[in-house]
């Protein structure tokens, strides 16, 4: 038996070897296997093993020690669970034998979750659900979900947008007090109106080009020609004339943060009595709006802007392929022997305008080329019937000219000021920064390559590119370098201080000209008009912005996942009747696990994964994957067929036709 003295050096010797082992806090990682990470404050990252990753869930705040395996390597070995981020979620319900799981929707949560009898709320096999978590693996060893509702089948109409509206948990109906205080705003516009002293510019033959279905007008359009080049107006509808901050619409409008568009549904960031009523630029109705006035030289250089609160009247209402067939000059187009003849000038004058403006842009700044776009077709299931490849056209091009001269133009009004709302791009991550040099010094031979971290630089950079190898005879480089550029832009947020948007060449931008479909824009809107008033104004807070990114990205991600989902089932149903079908396609997405391929008849992707495979391998600089003596790179036309489809995780997975 140890005596006192003994005991008390065995205590103090085990505090030591307690002490003596690193601990730390951090946030769990997970990925595409068994295995995960725990990342700290301090951007270390330790290894997770499975049997620790199966006793949490992404997300957690965890502490741990830090031990070392047999092979000399560190691993994270928890010790206790401070916080859990995962919550609700959204799955498909799954029955095997007497067990009854949910296989989660979830980018990290990659594991099935067990259901316990009195928690399953009538929910069948292969039913989509809500859940939420009712126990934490650790320490019970397994995770355990309760269904809170049957969403749905998946066979049912419009269940696509369903689920990604509750898994993405977007906003619904309106609330009774909000459509009463819209029903109120309605009683007092033609008040709010005489109170703003608004020019009278009624009599301006304004139109306004958008879809032909489109009724949440947001801008009209007028343009004349001068000795100088043009003068280019531009009305967007004005909500902020009455929709006050801090009131029941304005709230519930930052929570959506924007109009969200699906395939098979809408919905506005505003109810529709004002979005597609009192505040939508609708012909022959008169309706309150803040003009930019711009003249535009012959070289498309913005030399004069002034703003203003008016009062206008659309005269027409034109739809994009309305307008491309005039351009066109289809004069057998019934459109066009119908189309009133004071309209007629305003459209020449517009193209010709917004093709000097796009001319400026590609010399002083950065323009992106045309992507081909796919247009789904739904058939009376609400299913997809056809997809069909559609090119933007003239039309287009000539409404994306003025939206973002008028941008761009607030953007320089409001960098003057003391603060505004901007869309900051900070060009290429920190973290690529040094790939991002050595490859352009070694393509371009450019002797300064780090000045690829400056608006000037970028923009240099870029057209050196886009002007091609004056070694080649074809004037294009080996590597798709813009492409390889693009994937190692940061992404874009809002902040109230001027910093450039380096994707587009600009040393400010801002979005003003959609005020009734996202909040930013209305946002910018109360900015522009009390520095005209000259009146005070609060500073928009970093929640604030943060809450309307958060929005417009949960919008983005439902509306893509919703497509994504059909477009899947759709190919699923292609397949069964063309089963190992050879396909055409483009590689558009590169990371050390594999590549994204495009099909070009249809715009599907889907997943080559050549993580297993050791024969692969990926240089990080150059995004190309290598095997043998084959290379395969961003842009290069590749051979697929269909290894497996999953439409409910919108997972498409190719095997690649080599040789």
């Amino acid at each position: 038996m140890l005596n006192l003295d003994a005991l008390s050096q065995l205590k103090s010797l085990k505090q030591d070897i307690h002490q003596s082992i690193p601990r730390h806090e951090g946030k769990v990682r997970a990925t595409g296997g068994r295995y995960g990470f725990v990342n700290t404050d301090d951007n270390q990252q330790f290894f997770l093993n499975p049997d620790e990753m199966d006793k949490v869930l992404a997300g957690d705040i965890i502490a741990f020690k830090v031990e070392e395996t047999k092979e000399g390597k560190s691993q994270a070995i928890i010790e206790r669970l401070i916080s859990s981020a995962q919550d609700e979620f959204v799955g498909q319900y799954i029955v095997k034998g007497k067990g009854h799981f949910i296989s989660p929707d979830h980018p990290t949560f990659n594991r099935w979750v067990f259901v316990p009898p009195a928690q399953r709320n009538g929910a069948k096999d292969g039913d989509l659900v809500s859940c939420k978590i009712s126990q934490h693996p650790y320490p019970h060893g397994k995770v355990q979900a309760s269904v809170l509702e049957v969403i749905g089948q998946t066979s049912d109409r419009q269940i696509e947008s369903t689920m990604m509206i509750r898994k993405w948990n977007l906003a619904g109906d309106f609330s009774e007090d909000c459509q009463n205080e819209a029903q109120a705003l309605l009683s007092v516009m033609d008040e709010a109106i005489a109170v703003d002293k608004r020019s009278d510019l009624t009599a301006v033959n304004w139109l306004t080009i958008d879809s032909a279905m489109s009724r949440d007008l947001d801008d009209a359009l007028y343009c004349e020609k001068t000795a100088a080049g043009w003068q280019l107006q531009v009305a967007i509808a004005d909500p902020s004339c009455v929709i006050k901050p801090g009131s029941e619409l304005d709230k519930e409008s930052l929570r959506r943060g924007t109009s969200s568009y699906f395939v098979d549904n809408m919905i506005p960031m505003l109810p529709s009595s004002l979005s597609e009523g009192a505040f939508s630029l609708l012909p022959n109705q008169k309706r309150p709006a803040m003009v930019c006035h711009l003249a535009i030289s012959e070289v498309g250089e913005v030399t004069d802007v002034r703003i203003e609160n008016a009062l206008i009247e659309s005269k027409a209402k034109l739809s994009y392929v309305q307008v491309a067939a005039f351009l066109a000059g289809e004069l057998d187009n019934e459109f066009v022997e119908q189309l009133a003849e004071p309209i007629k000038p305003i459209l020449t004058q517009l193209s010709d305008c917004s093709l000097a403006l796009n001319a400026y842009r590609r010399k002083h700044n950065l323009v992106l080329d045309d992507r081909t776009e796919f247009k789904v077709s739904l058939n009376d299931q609400g299913k997809v019937d056809h997809i069909s490849a559609t090119e933007r056209n003239p039309a287009h091009k000539l409404v994306e000219e003025c939206m973002v001269v008028v941008n761009r133009s607030i953007a320089n009004f409001l960098a003057e000021k003391e603060h505004g709302l901007f869309i900051q791009h900070a060009g290429i991550r920190s973290e690529r920064q040094g790939e991002a040099r050595a490859l352009i010094k070694e393509q371009l031979n450019v002797a300064n390559p780090e000045k690829v971290a400056t608006l000037e630089g970028f923009i240099e950079i870029q057209q050196l590119i886009a002007a091609g190898n004056p070694e080649a005879d074809n004037a294009k480089y080996e590597l798709p370098l813009q492409a390889i550029l693009a994937r190692q832009l940061e992404r874009s947020k809002y902040g109230i201080e001027v910093k450039p948007h380096v994707g587009m060449g600009l040393a400010a931008y801002t979005t003003f000209t959609s005020p009734i479909r996202k909040y930013n824009d209305l946002l910018v809107h109360r900015l522009v008009k009390a520095y005209l008033a000259d009146a005070p104004l609060a500073k928009i807070s970093d929640e604030v912005l943060e809450q309307v990114g958060q929005g417009q990205n949960n919008s983005r991600m439902a509306a893509w996942q919703s497509d994504q989902w059909l477009k899947a089932e759709w190919l699923q149903r292609q397949e069964k009747a063309d089963a190992g079908k050879e396909r055409q396609g483009q590689i558009v997405q590169v990371n050390s696990g594999g590549f994204t391929v495009r099909l070009d008849d249809n715009g599907i992707e889907g997943q080559v994964d050549v993580r297993r495979n050791k024969e692969w391998k990926f240089d990080t600089k150059t995004m190309t994957h290598t095997k043998g003596e084959t290379t395969y790179r961003l842009e290069q036309n590749v051979s697929v067929i269909i290894a497996n489809i999953t439409p409910v995780l919108r997972e498409v997975k190719f095997t690649l036709c080599e040789g």
